[in-house]
């Protein structure tokens, strides 16, 4: 990659750096002095007053305080090295009046040990120049409490000039307006900060802490800390770049700086420069856009590897990085960033631009969050090529927003995820996982795994909308996503392409429609190769669920097993008119819905070919259509085990067609083709169907009663069409007990008198027997089923009274006198009704031997004897049901 070739450039240009300096400092030393002072001794006269103190001369300051006059706003006008005995002895106190050094053009002025103070000017609070071709040289310096309008310890413009900051510290510095602690500026310059301190430095507007800018600049930051500066407007630490320039920063930490407005940390940028950010740490930066770090630039090339971005925060958008540029070469490499957070868009790293590439390779995004939409990472830009390689996003989150990990947005862009792992990311509202936007656009994700993540409305993985966008998914893994709608992928708008090949989708959910995918848009191609869906699940389409008209769905080499729909289409549902379905070469087994538990299909004018597939297990249905002119074929198939109600393909509309050619249908429950409407058309051609059709009856009852009997009618009927069954054996039953049986009519009645022993409470239901009908075509089962009971009251008619004579008994006894004969006739009523007769007999006969002595009576009975005659009448009134009257005859004669 470039990123070496340019690490190899900085460094060969410093080093070029340092010999010319070197050969520089050599010319007109012949003369130079070393000179020690102590704090009684200014440096105006040891220096800057002394001719003696020639070019290249060396002032050497032992320990103590200088400050007055004579130690502050001195110019420089000849090449010198300023360098306390020991580290920080000498203070160099400026007392809050004035800065300590101007440098004039040309001049290499070089400061170590030292320590600045309360410097207090314009531009510049210690040292400034404006001239060009200046070579400074700061080495274990500190400058602490100084203060400018710019430039709050170093103010340097000027042309052509070399910089060099080493192991030196700038503490507590402040610009009231730009530049808390340093500025190097100035076209054609090189700026080196290696192993320095910027530690609580502040500016009234931009960058906080170090401003190192310039066209054509070579600018290396290099082992050094930035820790607690602010800007009150923008760029709290670092600022670098300039029109072709060479801006690298590596090894630093960049902490707890914070900008009220943008770019919490620092901010790289220029028209065609280029850019290295190497093995840093940015940590808690805060800004109201950009937390921690910005490149730009048009043309630029911005690279930043080997780094960590961890709980910085954005106001608003972007809470870690900002990478963007027209035609911009953008790499982000091996970094990780770590629960960085944005109020409103972008939780982590932006990048993009019009006709920018744009890499992001082995970095991880763990816990980002923004508060509106794309948890983690932004890649935008018309015309732009786009690469995710080799990365993990992992439980980043668009809190009310959508997007929960990715958003790819730009027209006329390519993007590739590659060996991506996307889990248990969210949104709030759509694209748990991804988001994928604008036209034509072409994305692709590839041996990828995409899981667990989710999305309150739409698309738990991926959400895709726009014009002519494609999207392509090759030998990945969806696994365990969820939406209320398009529970992997949701599609949204016109003539857009999914392709997908060698890739499994798994246990993917939605509660409302599509489980895996979820089209919306007209003109949709979706092409399914060599890939697997598994126990995906919604309530329409547990697989693929299209709305729209002229949408296309293609499947080859492709197996759908336990799928399963509340609704409509336990593998794919279609709404809308001339679509077309094709399941070629690909086996659906064991999918469930409760309309089509493989298609579902509602419009019109609509085309489903299933070609050398297999289907088994799947109910309720294979195939379930609705609508007029539509066109169903099964070829060269074999469809066994599944189960329908009635048709394993049931047809709900007029002039449909229905072919099933060279197939075998065998072992189903359910008849192989039914049809509601008129002009349709079934042929079956070269074909083995046997069919195991089980029938859910329906049986009602009506019951009329009436002269002690009741009238029980029951009508059996096919439950699902209301159609009248003939033949079907009905039984009935009076009080839980089964007292006959009949057979249904023409019109689906079957008829019992029961006659009721007593008046009394009845309960009467009926149950139709199952019934099995068996020929060369199949086995068809007509189920059982019970009526309601219905229970009523059923008064018994009285039976009228029947009186008659039940029994005559006749007894004797004898005296010495006589002999006694006692005749008892008891009279009973068999009937129900209490009632009255007369009973009439000669006493003839038995008068002819026996003398009459007397007649006796019980209650309800009298009698009349008419001696003459011999006739006794017996007059019984009123007797009552099983009720017993008595009549006793007495006679006798001589022993």
């Amino acid at each position: 990659m470039y990123k070496n070739g340019f690490k190899k450039l900085s460094i060969f240009l410093i080093i070029s750096a340092i010999i010319a300096i070197g050969a520089f400092c050599l010319i007109g030393t012949a003369n130079a002095v070393d000179v020690t002072i102590d704090n009684t001794t200014t440096i105006r006269d040891a220096a800057i007053n002394n001719n003696s103190f020639t070019n290249g001369s060396t002032l050497y300051l032992i320990d103590g305080v200088y400050s007055g006059t004579g130690n502050k706003n001195l110019a420089i006008s000849k090449n010198m090295t300023l360098a306390a005995v020991n580290k920080g002895g000498a203070i160099i106190d400026m007392e809050n009046s004035g800065r300590a050094f101007t440098i004039n053009a040309g001049i290499n002025l070089t400061l170590i040990n030292i320590t600045f103070i309360n410097g207090n000017s314009t531009n510049g609070g210690v040292i400034t120049s404006t001239q060009a071709n200046i070579i400074l040289t700061i080495t274990n310096c500190t400058f602490e409490n100084n203060t400018a309008d710019n430039g709050g310890a170093i103010y340097m413009a000027g042309a052509g000039s070399n910089n060099t900051l080493e192991n030196s510290v700038f503490k507590n510095n402040k610009a009231s307006a730009n530049q808390g602690a340093v500025r190097l500026s100035g076209d054609n310059s090189i700026n080196l900060v290696y192993n320095v301190t910027f530690e609580n430095n502040n500016a009234g507007t931009n960058f906080g802490a170090a401003y190192l800018t310039g066209d054509n600049n070579t600018n290396l930051v290099d082992n050094c800390t930035f820790e607690n500066n602010t800007a009150a407007i923008s760029c709290a630490a670092l600022r670098m770049g300039g029109v072709g320039s060479s801006n690298t920063v590596e090894n630093s930490v960049f902490k707890n700086n914070k900008a009220s407005t943008d770019y919490g940390a620092a901010y790289l940028t220029g028209d065609n420069s280029t850019n290295l950010v190497d093995n840093c740490t940015f940590e808690n930066n805060t800004a109201n856009n950009y937390g921690a770090l910005t490149m730009a630039g048009v043309g630029s090339r911005n690279t930043i590897e080997n780094s960590v971005f961890i709980t910085n925060t954005a106001g608003g958008i972007c809470g870690a990085l900002y990478i963007f540029g027209v035609n911009s070469i953008n790499l982000v490499d091996n970094c990780t960033f770590e629960n960085n957070i944005a109020s409103n868009n972008i939780g982590a790293l932006r990048m993009g631009g019009v006709g920018s590439s744009n890499t992001v390779e082995n970095s991880v995004f763990i816990n980002n969050i923004a508060s509106n939409n794309i948890g983690a990472l932004s890649i935008s830009g018309v015309n732009s090529v786009n690469l995710v390689v080799n990365c993990t996003f992992e439980n980043n989150t668009a809190s009310t927003g959508s997007y929960g990990a990715l958003g790819i947005s730009g027209d006329d862009s390519s993007s590739v995820l590659d060996n991506v792992t996307v889990v248990n990311n969210s949104a709030a509202i759509n694209g748990g996982g991804i988001g994928f936007t604008n036209d034509n656009n072409v994305l692709t994700i590839k041996n990828s795994i995409i899981s667990d993540n989710s999305a309150v409305k739409e698309g738990g993985a991926l959400f895709a909308s726009g014009i002519n966008q494609t999207i392509n998914i090759e030998g990945s893994t969806f696994v365990n996503n969820s939406a209320k709608i398009g529970g992997a992928l949701d599609i949204n708008g016109e003539e857009g392409k999914v392709n997908i090949d060698s890739s499994l989708f798994e246990n993917n959910s939605a509660t409302s429609n599509g489980g895996v995918i979820d089209i919306n848009g007209n003109f949709h191609e979706t092409n399914i190769n060599n890939s697997t869906f598994n126990n995906n699940s919604a309530r329409n389409g547990g697989v693929i669920n299209s709305n729209g008209e002229n949408n296309n769905i293609t499947a080859n080499d492709t197996d759908f097993n336990n799928n399963n729909a509340v609704n409509k289409g336990g593998v794919i549902n279609s709404n809308g008119d001339s679509n077309v379905i094709v399941l070629d070469n690909s086996t659906v087994n064991n999918n469930i819905a409760h309309n089509g538990g493989a298609i579902s299909s509602t419009g019109d004018e609509n085309e489903i070919a299933i070609d050398n597939s297999e289907l088994s297990g799947n109910k309720d249905r294979l195939v379930s259509s609705e609508g007029d002119d539509n066109k169903i074929t099964v070829d060269n198939s074999i469809i066994t085990n599944n189960t329908a109600k009635d048709g394993l393909i049931t047809n709900n509309g007029d002039n449909n067609n229905i072919a099933i050619n060279n197939t075998n249908a065998t072992n189903n429950k359910g008849d192989i083709v039914a049809n509601t409407g008129i002009n349709n058309i079934v042929s079956i051609n070269n074909s083995t169907v046997t069919v195991n059709v089980i029938y859910e009856t329906s049986t009602t009852l009506a019951v009329v009663s009436g002269n002690g009997q009741i009238t029980i009618i029951a009508t059996v009927t096919k439950k699902d069409t209301d159609e009248l069954l003939s033949g079907e054996k009905v039984y009935f039953y009076v009080n839980g007990e089964q007292v006959g049986s009949a057979i249904t009519d023409k019109y689906g009645e079957a008829r019992f008198i029961y006659k009721v022993p007593k008046t009394a409470n009845y309960s009467v239901y009926a149950k139709s027997q199952e019934t099995t009908i068996t020929n060369s075509t199949g086995k068809y089962v007509f189920k059982e089923s019970a009526s309601v009971t219905k229970t009523l009251n059923v008064n018994k008619p009285l039976t009228p009274a029947k009186i008659k004579v039940y029994s005559k008994k006749t007894t004797s006894k004898k005296t010495k006198k006589y002999k006694i004969y006692y005749i008892t006739y008891s009279i009973k009523n068999y009937g129900e009704k209490t009632g009255s007769k007369t009973f009439t007999e000669s006493l003839k006969k038995i008068l002819k031997k026996y003398k009459l002595y007397k007649i006796q009576t019980t209650k309800n009975t009298k009698y009349s004897y008419n001696k003459a005659s011999k006739i006794l009448k017996t007059m019984v009134k009123n007797l009552a049901y099983n009720k017993i009257a008595k009549l006793k005859i007495t006679v006798y004669r001589k022993a």
